[in-house]
Formats: structure tokens, sequence, C-alpha cells
């Protein structure tokens, strides 16, 4: 059975961690009023670089998952540059395409417990409005099982003991809440479970339910006006008194998991009485809290419950590198046998319904995925494909975890990619920031950091403060520093580059995506002598107007981003002082800046706002939209291009690199502004 946790939920509906999806592709861009001009070259030695279209292209086969019955297996592959959805037999025979998209492609899906059926969610345009489809698998059939415009569906729960049945969410009858449906999957029939009233008697506001392992809704989490988050839970199905589980401040996390299998117990991961969060499971008869598993330098990342008793039996944290503590000794020879089989860190993807047949994914900084189906009964491993095996032609960066202090002795967990062969002398560099601004880099593959490498560049990616996974005293390091502490970290990060002798300090680029693009238009603003040039895409410019424009399911949680943001009234001069667009006169390096048309977390006005601020002052700027995307890319002609771009305005800004020749991708959605 799958369900949602509560802390899933509520990260739903506030859309914090702002993530985008990196596409891919760049070169600058004139825009027409510009008098610079951009000569298209191919540098000495291109021959030699990866080509964007192996780093950025669609991969070539992704995200396998076993039928309940292990019988066959379903993944996603590229039909005419979109990705859609097949299925083959376990053995990997009788390969057939299922899905025939030709948008932006199926990415998000899974089996349904009847086996009959594959589940999968999508959006139209980047709008984020994702819709539950129902596939048949033998007839090809899709049903639309929410087919209602403007409206934001997802799956939340499953249940092995009613195949036929699935737990939809979707904000229907208010844009601002979600309400909780139970659908049948033979007839598509919805029926109301839970609506969501929005807010309760004492003023609080329901950010979502929780069902448990038989899909009665046993959770509920509130937020009331002064941030406090209370979850409650029913003490037995049916039962209409919401007993009051844990409450927590803002400054702290509770994230109940699941119930336990009979329904008596809930675990859960909390910090309360520690930094970094730990698993626990607490009886809901007697109270008795049992703790299960912790690590002093990092979070819970994931927990592995078993299929057959509900107790979880192995965790994840990552701290520099994944490690997983194995809590039940009936797998422990399972999980050293798939650590010892293949180089790189490796995760469980899928698992049939009698949880004989696994199949594992190895990724490392030179692969993003490569997956086999292990047999545990015979410890016996089958390839079944690479994501990307065009890669294996090339020779990759190694990406080196580093520590890096503030000037305040915050320690910034780090990860920095140096070309091959990169010698003793200072470096270009690019400071590439995450977004979120609560999320983090991960030790892996990343195409960016990657092809800058490749193309001579050295990479530093930083866990500043306001990071999550590292503890809340982290964490909350970050609360109303976005342009300052959260910034400095950044400045220091690069100091330290320069200090090691790594990167020069006039070939400095910063550049980053969402929250990585506000910290662009802040690192040029506020800093404006550390940078030689900017890259921003989707990236906030004016905290107040982004503030105002976010998605309406992200307005309940407004208290939480006035702590983690800053107050809208009380703190508003602040974040005008704050915010890159007051103060574009600083800004005096080039800048390429990218958009999605219909980006619903950081809207097209944060960009057009900055760009027109930036040429009224005379700035060199190079703004590229792309319709038919939204808060990252889906498209594989749009990443890249994208790609392309970034290139090409850091070969003709930067000296000292190669550059692979840039091409208009013909299908394209860009426009140059």
């Amino acid at each position: 059975m799958k369900t949602r946790s509560l802390c899933s939920v509520i990260m739903l509906l506030t859309g914090l961690i702002l993530a985008v999806a990196c596409g891919e592709n760049g070169a600058p861009v004139v825009p027409e009023d510009s008098d610079v001009v951009i000569e298209h070259v191919e540098s000495e030695g291109a021959a030699e670089l990866i080509p964007r279209s192996v780093l950025f292209g669609n991969p070539e086969r992704i995200r396998p998952q076993l039928s309940p019955d292990g019988e066959q297996i379903a993944y996603i592959a590229p039909v005419d540059c979109v990705l859609n959805l097949w299925v083959m037999n376990a053995d990997g025979t009788e390969a057939r395409q299922l899905t025939y998209d030709t948008n932006r492609g199926v990415t998000n899906y899974f089996w349904a417990e009847n086996g009959i059926d594959i589940l999968y969610m999508q959006d139209q345009a980047g709008e984020e409005n994702t819709h539950v489809y129902r596939l048949n698998v033998e007839t090809e059939e899709v049903t639309d099982l929410t087919p209602f415009e403007e409206v934001k569906a997802y799956v939340s729960a499953t249940d092995r003991d009613q195949p036929n049945t699935v737990i939809i969410e979707m904000n229907k009858n208010n844009p601002m809440f979600f309400d909780v449906y139970s659908c049948d999957l033979e007839t598509g029939e919805l029926t109301l479970l839970q609506e969501n009233p929005g807010t309760t008697e004492d003023g609080c506001m329901v950010l979502g339910y929780m069902t448990d392992e038989d899909l009665n809704i046993r959770g509920m989490a509130t937020i009331n006006p002064e941030s406090g988050t209370i979850v409650f839970y029913l003490k037995d199905v049916g039962a209409e008194e919401w007993k009051e589980f844990v409450s927590f401040s803002a400054l702290d996390s509770v994230s109940p998991q699941r119930f336990s299998e009979d329904g008596r117990g809930i675990y859960y991961e909390s910090n309360l009485e520690s930094n970094t969060t730990m698993l626990f499971y607490q009886d809901l008869d007697t109270g008795e809290i049992t703790e299960i598993a912790h690590d002093s330098l990092a979070d819970v990342g994931g927990v592995s419950f078993d299929p057959f008793t509900g107790e979880p039996r192995a965790v994840s944290f990552h701290y520099l590198r994944r490690n997983v503590e194995v809590l039940d000794s009936s797998i422990q020879d399972d999980y050293d046998f798939l650590g010892e089989f293949h180089p790189g860190d490796f995760g469980i993807t899928s698992r049939d319904n009698a949880d004989s047949t696994w199949i594992a994914v190895y990724f490392t900084p030179q692969s993003p995925a490569k997956y086999y189906l292990y047999d545990r009964t015979s410890q016996e491993m089958t390839y079944l494909f690479n994501a990307i095996p065009a890669l294996d032609d090339y020779q990759l960066a190694e990406i080196e975890p580093v520590l890096i202090p503030a000037r305040d002795g915050l320690i910034l967990p780090s990860y920095l990619t140096l070309p091959l062969d990169a010698g003793d002398e200072p470096l270009p560099m690019v400071l590439y920031v995450h977004g979120g601004p609560w999320a983090r880099d991960y030790y892996g593959y990343e195409p960016f950091a990657q092809m800058l490498a490749n193309r001579g560049c050295a990479v530093l990616q930083v866990n500043f403060r306001a990071s999550s996974g590292f503890g809340k005293e982290h964490l909350n390091a970050g609360n109303k520093e976005w342009g300052a502490l959260m910034q400095d970290d950044l400045t220091d990060a690069v100091n330290w580059a320069i200090e090691q002798g790594i990167a020069d300090p006039e070939r400095v680029v910063i550049m980053g995506g969402s929250y990585g693009g506000y910290a662009t238009l802040a690192g040029v603003t506020f800093t404006p002598d550390l940078y030689c040039a900017g890259v921003d895409f989707f990236g906030p410019s004016d905290l107040i107007t982004f503030r105002e424009t976010v998605p309406p399911y992200w307005k309940p949680m407004n208290v939480l981003m006035d702590i983690r943001v800053g107050d809208m009234d009380e703190d508003s001069l602040m974040l005008e002082e704050r915010s890159p667009l007051n103060y574009v006169e600083n800004i005096s390096v080039p800048m390429l800046i990218i958009q999605g048309v219909n980006d619903p977390r950081v809207v097209q006005a944060e960009s057009d706002q900055m760009v027109e601020a930036l040429r009224n002052n005379g700035n060199e700027v190079y703004y590229v939209v792309y319709d038919n995307e939204g808060h990252g890319f889906a498209i594989e002609a749009n990443r890249l291009e994208f790609a392309g771009r970034v290139e090409e305005f850091l070969y003709n800004n930067v000296s000292g690199l190669e550059c692979q020749m840039f091409e208009e991708i013909p299908n394209s959605t860009s426009h140059v502004r």
C-alpha cells in the first residue's frame, strides 16, 4: 500500500520547495533593440566536447516499475522526442507503447493495485493543474478521472486490499484547499470522503488529511495564524472527535509518515528533541513513543516500509553522500549484495506484491540511473537498461564533496566539480545555486555541472543556510535572510574557492533557477564586483510581488512564508530592501534571463519587470521566454535550446571556455524579447 504522509501533503500545498526542472541548452540571444553582436562560433577542440543532446536530451529509458504480480515492467521512453509510457514483459520481451502523447510527455505514473491499470498525473502547459488519468494496460484506453478545468488533482493513497479504489485529492471546490475523494477505477466514479472546510472553528486553516492503511481518513493537519501546526488523529474509524497528536512551531518539524498496519499507531519523523529529524513510532492507545532511527548530521531522507507488516525496514540519510540504515535483518543480505554489486549509490525503485523481485537503480556523478532486476530468492541480477547510455562514450568529471565555513562558522556542505586535467591555475567558475530555497544539492549526476566542467569551467554547488536536510539549525538560520546571510553564504563560498586557488576572481559567474534565480539577481546586485555575468531562470525579482502572485493553494501557508521570507506587513521595508529590482543601477554585468510563460510559482511578470528595469538602465540583457512551459522544462526542444543559450552566453562573456556550436531548435517554443 502507498500513502502520502501529511508532511508531503503539506509540502504540496505550500509549494515551499520551488523545485526547478533544470532544462538545458544555452546561447546568448540578442534582443532586437540591442547594439551587441553575438558571433556564433565553435571553439577549437569542440569535436571532443560532450554534445548537449546527450547531456540534456531525453533519456533513452527511465523509471521502470514492476506490475503488482511481477509479470510486467512499465517504463518511460521517448517517441518522436516526447516521453511516453511503455510496457514489456519482465524478461524484456514484447515491449509496446502505451501512451501517445505529443505535447509535454508522461513522467509521473505508477501501477494501480489491480494490475490492470496505470495511473498518471499530467498538466497541459506547465501550469501545474495536473489531472489524474487511468490507462488500461491491455486496451490502452485512457480516461481522465478528474476532467475539471483549472483544478489540481493527485493520487494520495492506494491499498492492495482494495485494488480498484484510489484516494484522489483536488481543489475543485476552492482553489486554496484540497478535498479528499475516493475513486472507483472500474467506473471512474468519484465519491467525496472529506470536504476541506478551509478554516476550523478556532480559526485554523486545514492543510490536508491522511488516510490509514485501509483508506479511512484518520489524520488532519492545521495551521493557526501564529504559524503553529497541529496534527490531529481519529482514534478509531468513524470516530467524530479529533484528538491532538502533536503541535509544533514553524521552527520545528513533525512529519507523520503512515499509520501502522493495525491502525493503532503512527510512524513519524520529528526534530522536537533534536537538531536533525528522527524516525519514531507512537502507540495511540498507550501514548508510548519508540525511537527507531537517527543521524546526527542529516535529516531522515526516506523510509522503506515492509509491504506485509507495515513496519519500517530501512531508512536513508544524505549528508554529503547517501547512506542507508537497515532495520530489518531479513533484508540485510539483500542490501549487502546490492551495495557490492555495482559502483555508486543505489536505491530500490519498485517491488512486486510478493516482495520477491525488486528493481534496483544505481547512480553516480557520471550516470543518472542504471537499472537492474533483482531476484531476492536467487540473488541474481538482470540488467534492464541505462537511462543515458550515450554518456558511456565520454569521460565525465568527478564531483567532490567539500565543507565550506561561512563567516559566522556555519558549515556549508557543498559540491565541487572540476574539469578533467584542470591543472593548477585558477579556473573560470560558475556558482550554481539550487532552487527552493528549502531544498538542497545532492551528490550525483548533474547535467549543467558536467557540461560546464567539460567546457573548462569549475562548478560550485553550495547548500547555504535555509537548505533542507541538514537539521533545523541549518534550515532556520535562513529565516528572513533572503538577500542577506543566505547571500553571504554564497559570497563566502566564492571567496573560499578564490582563496583555494580554484576560481579566477575575474571569471566567476552566478547562475540558478527559482530561488537560485533570485540569488543570481541578488548576487549581481548586492555584490556587483564579485561576478562577471549572471544567468537567472524563473527567479523572483521583487519579494513583495512574488509573495502576492503565488498559486492559491500556497496561501494557507502564508504565515509560514512570513517567518521564512518576511512578514508582508511588519517586514515590508526589509522585503523591499532585499528585492534586486529596486537596485538595478548596481548591476554592471551581462545577464541572461529565462522564463516560462505558464509558470504559476514565479510568474512571468517577475522576469518582465526585471528585464525592463535593466534595459532602462542601459544594461546588457538577453531575455528568452518559452511558451508551453512553466517552472522548468518538459519539452526536449526547449531544454536543448535553453542549455545552448546558457553555454554560448558563458562562452561570449567568460574567457577561456570552449563551446559547442549553438543551433536554434526548430520545435522550440522560445521567443527572444
